[in-house]
């Protein structure tokens, strides 16, 4: 027997909500080679016959009763997890079922499903083994079925060496799934059993305890990893815990490391991938690993060499059923590629969680941007397959910590800063930090409340609805655009892309390498309030950075009655002061919403930039009276309704001012009540005729909290929340 030198390597991603060691899969150290099609291990194509080993120990009495797998049967539905023989019309939601659509029925995943208890106690087990615990209760279980199992049907594959195999026995089983009830839940130190039992992550290998020889010695099954030498180092994987973690996508995740690799292929997190890891929105595999694996339609139309040219009216339809994306090569030494994606959400696989209910994040309709930088180290974050989503790079800040509801551990509160394109960090990935101790980087659990303060839960890399890319949001991926198109070093690479139609699902779009200054000007970045101006609304944004920019034009929504162009300013003026508002009348105050557009030489436009609220008066409304504006009139001049307005400023320190309108005379109370429906103060009480009032609230003497205000008038009543924060 041929041996080979194995190290253990320990990698540990940080998340307070997902085990991250769940995915520390591979024991074996396995030299990286170029990028290739078809699986390494086990092929990518063909039909590979696997045996499912549903197992569970003697005196397992974590939820014994629990339905999904009540203790002593066979997990419920265990004979959908995978078809026995291959068609094309698989059980929906088995393996059989994912991997056809995965390849295009170019894998034909088939096997069969037994289920079994250990001959042994975990007491017995700890006694009587004292080092690699999970390869000896599995081989175990093993010799117990080869006692009336043939495993001649699972050995299929000659194992000639990586990428390379024949379709015919070569004595070594192919592939042994065993999937355990639960290891550890129901012992007093639940991560210790882990430990104990050598189940500290899913595996993909079988203990690592050398040959199990079966069949009366005529074939082996491996329990290690991989192979070399036309020798098969592993024949299978080990999955833990099917009650309290997702035991189907652990499967899929653990025998794809015989597709694609080991550790280094883990796709980093917070997206979708057969070897993602925690975060994971889509169980589909992503456009890496079906161009990897031969499993896209047409891999020649959609892959973009880095020669200069501009590709227009391209279509891509839904990747995961069309099984095609667009991979723009940025060079071939070292591997660096941008994978464009269309997810519409037509197939079962993105919509549905078999055996476990629900993905961990979600996914929204448009187009996705993948990037590929270099040889993968699962070291370095920064060389993780990674979702590039399209709300952009920010600068980040962190200036408190918290904990996760029911969590003891403190997390950083990020708080979103400006955009920064090239050295900011998107939202999707580890951010550096420094604050009270904590450990930097760190993917995004917690933001600050722009208004408040306070801490959010807010999980970013589960997706928040902006991440991809779509018309009227954002189309443009280019060297200007936020997300910009560099690559790890943030270096700009050349190319880009438009977004130009949609049509039932199908995206039209423009690729250019090394010509997107053809392409619409990129998104506007920054719009914000500048308070330049006390009397008026004042805008200001970041200058967009290409050289064709000639103007942006400023678009205004007064009290939401449409949308009309409020100025234009020449590139690269990026202020506006809109005089037509003015903010000397707070009484009659209106919504007034804005957004900008970037115009170039050629009259193409941007998408309208992210949008700023404010309130103010029309001046090119009549004006009733220049010297008194909190003047009464009478319901038919002014007032058509009753009204309490939002107070103003909120949160406030320690005085706010509150608004109402009366359309006719009557008795009006105005009362503040604390959080516990206390009555705080009454700050009206009286007679009033018709017309708009405004009363100041100090709360100097108050705590800082929420409160409540009411009116009352005649049968009007209404109340709003108003926050305190001293």
């Amino acid at each position: 027997m041929k041996t080979i030198k194995y190290f253990w390597l320990f990698f540990v991603l940080i998340s307070s909500q997902l085990s991250a060691q769940e995915y520390n899969c591979i024991t074996a150290s396995i030299q990286e080679v170029a990028m290739q099609s078809k699986g390494r291990w086990l092929p990518s194509e063909g039909t590979i016959n696997v045996l499912i080993v549903f197992a569970e120990f003697p005196d397992d009495n974590y939820d014994i009763y629990n339905t999904r797998w009540v203790k002593g049967s066979e997990p419920q539905n265990m004979s959908n997890w995978v078809d026995q023989t291959w068609s094309s019309s698989s059980t929906q939601g088995s393996l059989t079922h994912y991997f056809n659509d995965m390849s295009g029925n170019k894998l034909h995943f088939i096997g069969k499903e037994v289920h079994v208890t250990a001959p042994h106690t975990r007491d017995w087990y700890m006694t009587n083994y004292t080092s690699s615990r999970r390869g000896y209760i599995q081989k175990e279980i093993i010799q117990q079925l080869d006692a009336t199992w043939d495993f001649a049907e699972f050995d299929n594959w000659d194992y000639i060496s990586d990428y390379t195999y024949n379709n015919t026995s070569d004595t070594y089983v192919d592939m042994i799934i065993f999937v355990w009830r639960n290891i550890s839940q129901d012992l007093i130190d639940p991560d210790q059993g882990l430990i104990d039992f050598n189940f500290t992550s899913n595996f993909a290998d079988l203990g690592g305890i050398g040959n199990i020889n079966v069949d009366n010695n005529q074939r082996k099954v491996a329990t290690w990893f991989g192979g070399g030498n036309s020798t098969p180092y592993g024949s299978g994987v080990s999955v833990r815990n099917y009650l309290t973690e997702d035991p189907f996508r652990n499967t899929i995740h653990e025998f794809s490391h015989y597709l694609i690799g080991n550790n280094n292929y883990h796709n980093g997190f917070g997206f979708w991938g057969m070897l993602s890891a925690w975060g994971i929105r889509s169980y589909v595999a992503n456009a890496y690993e079906r161009y990897r694996l031969g499993w896209v339609a047409d891999s020649t139309n959609y892959t973009i060499s880095n020669t200069t040219q501009t590709l227009t009216g391209k279509t891509l339809g839904d990747f995961v059923t069309g099984r095609n994306a667009y991979r723009f090569i940025n060079s071939a030494s070292p591997q660096e590629y941008f994978f464009v994606e269309n997810h519409q959400k037509t197939s079962y696989w993105e919509n549905n969680a078999p055996f476990w209910g629900s993905h961990d994040g979600t996914l929204e309709n448009g187009i996705y941007v993948i990037r590929k930088v270099g040889t993968p180290d699962q070291f370095n974050p920064s060389s993780w397959l990674q979702l590039i989503p399209a709300d952009g790079r920010y600068d980040w800040a962190v200036n408190q910590s918290s904990t996760l509801p029911g969590e003891d551990d403190l997390l950083p509160v990020f708080k979103q800063g400006t955009p920064n394109r090239t050295s900011g960090y998107h939202d999707n990935m580890w951010i550096p930090f420094s604050y009270g101790g904590l450990t930097s980087p760190a993917p995004i659990h917690l933001t600050e409340n722009p208004t408040t303060g306070q801490p959010l839960v807010d999980v970013r890399f589960h997706g928040d609805g902006k991440d991809a890319f779509g018309i009227g949001y954002n189309q443009v991926f280019s060297p200007w655009s936020n997300p910009n198109n560099q690559k790890a070093a943030n270096s700009a690479t050349p190319f880009g892309f438009e977004i130009t139609s949609l049509s039932s699902g199908v995206y039209t779009l423009n690729l250019y390498v090394n010509t997107s200054i053809d392409a619409s000007p990129s998104k506007p970045q920054n719009l914000h309030l500048t308070y330049a101006d006390q009397y008026h609304p004042s805008l200001g944004w970041d200058i967009n950075t290409e050289t064709d920019i000639t103007s942006y034009k400023i678009y205004r929504n007064y009290d939401n009655t449409g949308w009309d162009l409020a100025g234009t300013v020449t590139h690269p003026t990026n202020t506006f002061v809109d005089y037509a508002i003015s903010y000397t009348k707070p009484i009659w105050e209106k919504s007034v919403k804005y957004y900008v557009v970037a115009v170039d030489n050629s009259s193409k436009t941007s998408v309208p930039s992210t949008q700023v609220e404010t309130s103010g008066i029309s001046e090119l409304l009549p004006k009733i009276n220049e010297e008194n504006y909190a003047e009464e009139k009478t319901a038919e001049e002014v007032v058509h309704e009753f009204r309490l307005y939002d107070n103003y400023p909120d949160p406030f320190n320690p005085a706010t001012t509150i608004k109402y309108q009366l359309p006719e005379a009557g008795m009006v109370t105005l009362k503040v009540y604390d959080i516990l429906g206390r009555e705080v103060v009454e700050l009206v009480n009286e007679n009033k005729s018709a017309g708009y009032y405004e009363v100041n609230f100090d709360a100097s003497r108050l705590t800082s909290g929420v409160y409540i205000y009411t009116i009352t008038a005649g049968k009007f009543t209404e109340s709003k929340k108003m926050i305190l924060a001293k």
